[in-house]
C-alpha cells in the first residue's frame, strides 16, 4: 500500500511583557483545548514548541497544564522542540546569546518534559546561512523553515518530501520544509481537502514527509478560529480523520522521521523567512508595488509559478525601516558586549548572583515581538516595547554595580551603528542619549530606578498597508488573518498623519508665525531651517555636567547659529539655548523645542497632564491643547509614581497633543497612542547681528 508520512507541529508563545489577561485568553482558547482533543488520540503524534516567556507564565499560573503535556510525551505521541529561550530572532542576537539560551530551553525541556531535543522552532523562521554552525553547536540536530526558502535555491515543490542537510564551517544541520498550502488550509478549510492533498504524495516506499507547522494560536485566538477549530470540532475532526487513515497516512514527530529517514541532499538556503515577511519588512511605497505584483499573478494564476522568484525584504530591513527597533536592538548588543566582557572569575559569589540576574533580564530582552511588525501589533504596541526597555534597563543598572561605574558617566560611540557617534550619558538615576549629528536630539531617557524609558515613543510611519484602512469595515470575516481587512474603529483614516522627524526630545522646531496647532501636529507644514536634523559639534565638560552642541546654518534662508546645552542636575536637566542670527535682515518665526513622554496610555485616570502644578479640566493625554501665561507643563504617571516637568518661564505659549499611530494586528486596523506632546513656543524676532537666550529645565520627581 502506498503510504506517506505527516508532520504536524505548532508553536505556541507570548510575548515578555505581555498582558496577563491576554495570556489568560490565549490560554482558555487555544493552549488549553488543544491538549484536551490531542489527549483524546494517543495514536497521533504532533510536534510541539513553546516560547520561554509563556513556559514561565504556564509555571506561575498553571503548572498542572505543564504536567499534562509532559504525560502526553512520555505517552510517547509528542516530541518538544527547542528553541532560543525568550525567543529571539537568532539572526539578530550575538552568537554566544544564540547558543546559550538554545542550550537554556534544551535543559528546561531535559528537566519539565523527561524529553532530549533534538529539534528547534526557528523564530519567525527568519533563517540566515552561518545560523547552521551556532544551532549545531548548541546540540540541535534539525529545524523547520517554511518551502518558500526551498523554492528559492530552484527547488520545485515536489521535491521538498523530507528534510535536508545544511553545514556552515563544517557544522551540519538538517532542514524540514513547511508546506504552505497546509499553512494556509489548516484549520480553515474542510479536514479532507487536507487528506486529498496528502494523497498525492503517498509512494510505496513510504518515504516520503509532509510537514504543516504553524502558530498554535491559529488554533482558537485569531478571530473566528475558537468557535470553527473547537465549537465546531474541527481539529477533533481533523485528527479523527487522521486516525481513521492511519493504514496510509503515517503521523510522525520530526524526531521520529529524522531518525528513520536520511537526508533528501545537500541544501544551501538563501536569507529568508516566511514569504509574508518578504513584504512586511519591505518600506512602503515598495511594499505597495510587491502587493501588487503579487495580486497580479494571483489574478493570472500564476502564483505558484512565480512565487519562488519573486524576493522581498528581509527580516533586518526592519532595522533600518523602523529606528526605535534599531535602537532597542543595537542597546542588546551593546549591553551583551558589556555582559560578556566581565569575567565571573573574578567576582564574588554575591555578584556572580548578580550577573546571572543581569543575564537572564538582557535574554528577555531579545524576544521578537516588540522589534518588528507585521500583521502583528508588535513594534507598534508600547507595552511590548516597554517591557524590552524594562529587561534592557534593569540589565543596564546591575552591570552598572557590577562594573563600578561612577555616579557621573559619559561614553562617545556609534551605539546604532548609523556611521556617527552618540552621546551617552548616565548620571545618578538618569541615562540618557544624545545624536549631534542629528538635530542634538535626546533619543532616549531612562529612569535607572524604575527600568523606564520615556523617549520610548514611536513615530508615524507610512505603510503599505494604510491605503486599505478607509475600505475596512469593523466585521471580522473569520479564517486566516491574512485574509482579514477590518477595523476596530470608524474614521481611521482620519489619523492617517505622517511625521517627517522623530518623536524624541529637544527636537528643535522653527516655524513660521502663523503655523497653527493642528498644522504643526499633524505635519503640515514646511519646517524652514536645517537645524532639526543637522550635524553639531559638541563639546564635553565633565567637571560642570555639562554638553554644549553648537551648529551654524540657516533659518528662514537666512545665516543662523544654536548654541544648545545641556547640564545635569540632580532630578533632571537644565537646558539654555542661544540663538543668533547671522544673516543681514531681521528673523522672525516661533522657536518651538519638542518633547514627548511615552506613558503607555492616553486615557487612563492615572495619567495626565498638569500646568503650573494644577490638572487640566480636560487632562487625558491623548488630548490637545495650547496654553498662554503658563510657566511649565507636566505629565503624571501615578502608575509608575513620577511626573515629569519642563519649565519654560518666558515661553508665549505651550502647546500639547497625542501622537497615535494607525497600525495593523491580527483582530484588524487599531489607532495605538504612543506619546504626548509638550511644545513650548517662543516668538522670536531677531535683528542682524543679535542673540536670544532661552532657559528650559526638564525636571523628573517621584510620587
Amino acid at each position: 500500500m502506498k503510504t506517506v508520512n505527516f508532520i504536524f507541529g505548532i508553536h505556541n508563545h507570548q510575548p515578555v511583557g505581555n498582558f496577563d489577561f491576554v495570556m489568560e485568553y490565549a490560554y482558555r482558547h487555544s493552549y488549553l483545548p488543544f491538549v484536551e482533543v490531542i489527549e483524546e488520540f494517543p495514536n497521533i503524534a504532533i510536534s510541539i514548541h513553546f516560547s520561554g516567556c509563556l513556559l514561565e507564565w504556564l509555571e506561575d499560573h498553571y503548572p498542572d497544564y505543564l504536567d499534562r503535556v509532559a504525560r502526553l510525551v512520555q505517552r510517547g505521541n509528542v516530541e518538544i522542540l527547542s528553541g532560543g529561550f525568550f525567543e529571539p530572532v537568532l539572526a539578530v542576537i550575538p552568537d554566544a546569546d544564540k547558543v546559550g539560551q538554545i542550550k537554556m530551553m534544551n535543559d528546561y525541556i531535559r528537566k519539565r518534559f523527561k524529553f532530549e531535543p533534538k529539534g528547534l522552532w526557528l523564530t519567525e523562521r527568519v533563517w540566515e546561512p552561518y545560523l547552521a554552525k551556532p544551532i549545531a553547536e548548541a546540540g540541535i540536530k534539525y529545524i523547520t523553515v517554511d518551502d518558500y526558502h526551498f523554492l528559492g535555491t530552484g527547488k520545485l515543490e515536489r521535491d521538498l518530501t523530507g528534510h535536508f542537510i545544511t553545514e556552515e564551517q563544517g557544522k551540519t544541520l538538517s532542514i524540514f520544509p513547511i508546506n504552505q498550502k497546509l499553512r494556509y488550509a489548516i484549520p480553515f478549510k474542510d479536514p479532507q481537502e487536507t487528506i486529498d492533498y496528502l494523497r498525492q504524495y503517498a509512494t510505496e516506499d513510504g518515504s516520503n514527509a509532509i510537514v504543516m507547522a504553524d502558530d498554535g494560536e491559529k488554533f482558537g485566538v485569531w478571530p473566528g478560529t475558537y468557535e470553527v477549530v473547537f465549537e465546531k470540532n474541527w481539529l477533533r475532526d481533523f485528527l479523527k480523520i487522521l486516525d481513521q487513515n492511519s493504514d496510509w497516512i503515517k503521523t510522525r514527530t520530526f524526531s521520529d522521521y529524522y531518525n528513520e529517514h536520511s537526508p533528501r541532499g545537500r541544501i544551501y538556503l538563501p536569507t529568508a523567512s516566511y514569504f509574508e515577511m518578504s513584504e512586511w519588512s519591505l518600506p512602503w511605497e515598495a511594499g505597495e508595488k510587491f502587493d501588487d505584483l503579487v495580486r497580479e499573478f494571483e489574478h493570472q494564476e500564476r502564483s505558484a509559478e512565480v512565487k519562488p522568484f519573486i524576493k522581498g525584504g528581509i527580516w533586518r530591513n526592519f532595522l533600518f525601516k523602523y529606528d526605535e527597533s534599531n535602537w532597542m536592538q543595537k542597546k542588546m548588543q551593546y549591553l551583551s558586549d558589556r555582559y560578556h566582557r566581565i569575567d565571573p572569575a573574578s567576582l564574588t559569589s554575591a555578584k556572580k548572583k548578580d550577573l546571572k540576574i543581569a543575564r537572564d533580564h538582557l535574554w528577555r530582552s531579545m524576544c521578537n515581538c516588540a522589534y518588528w511588525h507585521g500583521i502583528f501589533g508588535g513594534l507598534y504596541l508600547p507595552h511590548l516595547r516597554h517591557a524590552i526597555y524594562t529587561e534592557l534597563l534593569s540589565c543596564e543598572v546591575i552591570l552598572n554595580k557590577i562594573e563600578r561605574r561612577k555616579a557621573f558617566h559619559i561614553e562617545k560611540l556609534d551605539i546604532d551603528a548609523d556611521g556617527s557617534d552618540e552621546i551617552l550619558v548616565t548620571a545618578g538615576n538618569l541615562h540618557l542619549a544624545f545624536a549631534p549629528h542629528r538635530g542634538a536630539m535626546m533619543n532616549e531617557f531612562s529612569l535607572l530606578d524604575k527600568s523606564y524609558n520615556v523617549l520610548n515613543s514611536l513615530k508615524r510611519y507610512k505603510e503599505a498597508y494604510h491605503r486599505k484602512v478607509t475600505a475596512a469595515g469593523k466585521e471580522s470575516a473569520g479564517g486566516s488573518i491574512h485574509d482579514n481587512v477590518m477595523a476596530k474603529e470608524a474614521g481611521l483614516e482620519n489619523y492617517l498623519k505622517y511625521d517627517k522627524y522623530p518623536r524624541k526630545n529637544l527636537v528643535d522646531h522653527f516655524i513660521k508665525p502663523e503655523i497653527t496647532l493642528d498644522q504643526f501636529r499633524n505635519g503640515e507644514y514646511y519646517e524652514d531651517s536645517d537645524f532639526i536634523d543637522g550635524k553639531y559639534d559638541i563639546e564635553i565638560d565633565l567637571k560642570g555636567k555639562k554638553l554644549l552642541f553648537y551648529r551654524h546654518g540657516w533659518v528662514n534662508w537666512q545665516k543662523f547659529a544654536v548654541q544648545k546645552s545641556v547640564r545635569v542636575e540632580d532630578g533632571g536637566l537644565k537646558i539654555e539655548y542661544c540663538l543668533e542670527n547671522l544673516g543681514d535682515k531681521t528673523d522672525h518665526f516661533r522657536f518651538a523645542p519638542e518633547f514627548n513622554f511615552a506613558m503607555l496610555g492616553g486615557e487612563t485616570p492615572d495619567r495626565y497632564y498638569m500646568a503650573d502644578n494644577s490638572r487640566l479640566k480636560e487632562s487625558a493625554l491623548n488630548s490637545k491643547g495650547a496654553l498662554t501665561s503658563t510657566k511649565s507643563m507636566s505629565v503624571v504617571n501615578e502608575w509608575d509614581k513620577f511626573k515629569l516637568t519642563v519649565t519654560a518661564a518666558k515661553a508665549d505659549e505651550f502647546w500639547y497633543f497625542p501622537i497615535e499611530t494607525v497600525s495593523l494586528s491580527e483582530s484588524g486596523f487599531e489607532r495605538v497612542y504612543q506619546s504626548s506632546v509638550i511644545v513650548p513656543l517662543f516668538d522670536v524676532e531677531l535683528k542682524p547681528g543679535e542673540t536670544r537666550a532661552i532657559q528650559l529645565e526638564l525636571q523628573v520627581d517621584n510620587l
